[in-house]
């Protein structure tokens, strides 16, 4: 790989501080060049807040805002005084309505592939940058978070609904797939509602995002700025890590450690003093009926394709089926094949591995757009949305079908392709060593020249996921929202660690859920959405409850 070496200059002693003088004036004034108002950065006490600005395009996020927060989240990650992150948004109607892909396909149809491939490289490091971040980070999520809105979101510890809040991945419907770390999220959601809703696309609105999970805490709309100055008026332990050298793992001091522990609790406490209850009566977007349909027909472990999904769905033959198979209808066959594998895949592995083969999935889609349907639908369904003539707004699918997708299509879109190989030099064999963030902001428009290979080489070698903070997980490592469905199976089963050897009632559960959540605003609704659905009386009588897979 060609590298470039930099030569020191000689300086005349006289002269070396008018020198520095200019190169500082030189790297302030492009700074400010590059610098936009699309993403607003503001210090209040310990914390630090990043707002989506974007307000025009409903935060739909670009590039260059993906170029200014993750070097502002590097800084605040090794800062002494920024013990707290939020993110916000000064849109009402939107936190962040997904990554711009519209620019994506106008880029791709003016053969200009490498600047989608450049921002998705550089997305998927941000996303990953949250997933793994050191410090707290608290999302006020108001308005309309989808695709890449979500992946600014999801991975954050702390991820504040309203009532306004409208969740979705509607990727399938733009010859997408489920990204920005989604296919790690949705693939462990409870019984398999993170399939359903990566593949259909459905809207989780206010109360249900926060009971589906999505939402750690839900809070009324206006008491968000309320909340945000109390939080920003915390005073925190301090927690900031030591510096390493560089590619060595950034230890936590000592002191770090001890106050990490103090530090969540108290972030939880103060949002929990602004939450809203929930009706008693209350009742969650789908029914105990549908949701055991959508846990028996999206099982990825007796499923192995979408293709069987269509089937189970087709002998079900509920009208709620029926529903799900018209969606289905309208959705890229690609897509659907693409979403409901990666999703499967990721289920698997950790939350690093799921966003390297995700990038690798969507570079794939950018620099092979013959492959899928993305081009395509983002022409048809977003470019043409206000045409007149309705055979514009309606995209033609490669593939007539989701079991007419040749299987080769998929494998070539889901592995590393022989083009990244030739022109990455084999960068892909070795993501975590890369630093494309760096890279890529050094590269001249005319190396995004997508008739340039060299160029084309260039761009590909900066692309991977940089582990900036030397870890992974399988599982997310903070748990601040309701109990997930499989903590109450444990306790249901006696599987929980505490040796128990009796049966539960329902009052019992619900009592000791409500007892180790501290009262959570939330909890009750939950257990007795589960447990309707997941248990029957067993053999020591109705009111002694029995799990039900």
């Amino acid at each position: 790989m060609l590298q470039v070496v930099f030569r020191k200059p000689v300086l005349l002693t006289s002269r070396r501080s008018n020198f520095v003088i200019c190169n500082k004036r030189f790297f302030q004034s492009c700074s400010k060049m590059l610098a936009s108002d699309e993403v607003l950065f503001h210090n209040e006490n310990q914390a630090r807040v990043i707002t989506l600005n974007r307000v025009s395009k409903l935060n739909a996020l670009s590039t260059q805002m993906c170029k200014e927060i993750t070097p502002r989240l590097k800084e605040y990650s090794v800062s002494e005084v920024a013990n707290l992150v939020i993110i916000n948004s000064n849109s009402e109607r939107a936190y962040c309505s997904g990554g711009d892909v519209i620019q994506c396909a106008k880029d791709n149809l003016q053969n200009e592939n490498l600047k989608s491939v450049e921002f998705f490289n550089l997305e998927y490091n941000l996303n990953f940058l949250l997933s793994t971040y050191n410090k707290p980070v608290v999302s006020f999520v108001n308005g309309i978070v989808m695709g890449g809105g979500v992946g600014v979101s999801v991975h954050n510890p702390f991820r504040i609904v309203c009532e306004t809040t409208r969740f979705a991945m509607p990727e399938a419907n733009i010859g997408f797939f489920s990204d920005v770390g989604t296919s790690f999220y949705l693939s462990r959601m409870d019984g398999y509602l993170g399939y359903y809703l990566a593949l259909t696309g459905d809207e989780l609105h206010g109360i249900d995002s926060f009971l589906a999970g999505f939402g750690t805490h839900y809070v009324p709309f206006e008491r968000f700025n309320a909340l945000k100055e109390r939080l920003t008026g915390l005073e925190l332990p301090a927690i900031a890590p030591e510096v390493n050298p560089k590619d060595k793992p950034m230890k936590e001091s000592e002191l770090g450690k001890r106050n990490i522990k103090e530090l969540y609790p108290i972030i939880n406490e103060t949002i929990e003093e602004f939450v809203d209850p929930i009706p008693e009566d209350y009742q969650f977007k789908y029914s105990k009926e549908q949701l055991l349909t959508i846990e028996k027909c999206f099982n990825p472990t007796t499923h192995n394709s979408v293709v069987d999904v269509i089937k189970s769905l087709e002998k079900d033959g509920s009208e709620f089926s029926k529903e799900i198979l018209q969606k289905f209808s309208t959705r890229s066959p690609v897509s659907l094949n693409l979403i409901f594998e990666m999703l499967k895949r990721s289920s698997k592995t950790n939350i690093y591995e799921a966003i390297k083969n995700e990038l690798i999935l969507a570079t794939n889609m950018m620099i092979n757009p013959e492959l899928s349907d993305f081009n395509e639908c983002i022409s048809k369904r977003l470019i043409n949305s206000k045409s007149k003539n309705p055979e514009d707004k309606i995209p033609k699918f490669k593939y007539p079908s989701v079991d007419k997708v040749p299987s080769e299509i998929l494998n070539k879109l889901l592995t590393v392709s022989p083009e990244m190989i030739k022109l990455s030099e084999g960068s892909f064999d070795n993501l975590d060593l890369l630093s494309p963030s760096e890279k890529l902001k050094q590269k001249s428009n005319s190396e995004l020249d997508s008739s340039n290979a060299n160029a084309r080489g260039a761009v590909l070698s900066s692309i991977g996921i940089e582990n900036y903070f030397h870890r992974t997980y399988n599982e997310y490592p903070f748990h601040n929202g309701l109990p997930s469905q499989a903590e109450i199976k444990d306790y249901i089963t006696g599987n929980d660690g505490s040796n128990r050897q009796y049966s539960v009632t329902k009052s019992e559960a619900i009592k000791y859920f409500i007892k180790k959540y501290r009262g959570r605003i939330g909890v009750r609704t939950k257990l007795v959405n589960v447990l309707d659905r997941k248990t029957k009386g067993s053999k020591f009588g109705e009111e002694y409850l029995e799990w039900v897979d």
